[in-house]
């Protein structure tokens, strides 16, 4: 078997973002459609004018089992004549727990319609608008394969999307804490202008924590500096364990 550049591991990611829905005739009519309005907030918050990837969120009317969500993406794919990378997921929204399907790597903003109806044709429904949504902050967690370049010391890069770096962390913690934890990692200056998630992936049987990195043009001396910084902060800290 030929030796891979990159580590392949199943696991999840838990972010905050801010969402609005798209109410467009164009747009497939009684289906929440949300789009990410500051994807990645911590960095292009901070960076102005630089351009924001494209991010949807398709809002399921239920739970569909995952290899469903890879199937009928994978047939979407077919029809559609690109990849897109699409992994499901979970959004909390006005006290609900909404099951989703992350969309991103569109080559076009309007093919998202075409995306919708698509996944319609794979008989899955979609739920229909939850309230208006105008600029709401949402907790999302996703599961996904994550695809690891190693570089450095004991660090990775994504092998398939550019800009995300990832560091491994001692241990799990609550969103709201790993959120506080970050604002304090910036208090460092040298540090700003970075996108964080907490992330996780399965190997041999366990639960192997990380940090997400988002940063255009990182480095591997960036990501190590904002690691070391986290590290630091953790090993001075009382964090309650999750």
């Amino acid at each position: 078997m030929k030796d891979l550049p990159y580590i392949e591991r199943f696991g999840g990611l838990k972010k905050d973002d801010t969402v609005t829905c798209l109410e467009d005739p164009a747009f497939m009519p009684n289906a929440c459609l949300l789009e990410a309005v500051t994807p990645f907030g911590g960095y292009y918050n901070e960076v102005p004018g630089a351009t924001k990837p494209l991010y949807f969120f398709i809002v399921l009317d239920d739970f569909y089992p995952y290899e469903e969500i890879i199937r009928a993406t994978r047939a979407v794919e077919k029809r559609l004549g690109y990849n897109i990378d699409a992994v499901a997921g979970i959004i909390s929204i006005f006290n609900q727990h909404c099951h989703i399907i992350r969309i991103r790597d569109l080559k076009k903003y309007e093919d998202i319609a075409t995306i919708q109806q698509l996944y319609a044709d794979q008989k899955l429904k979609f739920k229909k608008q939850i309230k208006k949504v105008i600029n709401e902050k949402v907790i999302v967690n996703l599961q996904k394969f994550f695809y690891l370049e190693p570089v450095g010391n004991n660090m990775f890069f994504d092998h398939i999307q550019p800009h995300h770096g990832y560091f491994p962390i001692p241990y799990g913690m609550e969103f709201d804490t790993f959120y506080a934890l970050t604002r304090e990692v910036k208090f460092d200056t040298s540090l700003l202008f970075f996108d964080a998630a907490l992330a996780w992936y399965v190997e041999d049987r366990k639960i192997h924590e990380m940090v997400r990195i988002y940063r255009e043009n990182l480095t591997m001396e960036k990501l190590e500096a904002i690691r070391d910084r986290y590290l630091l902060l953790l090993s001075q800290k009382r964090v309650p364990v999750v």
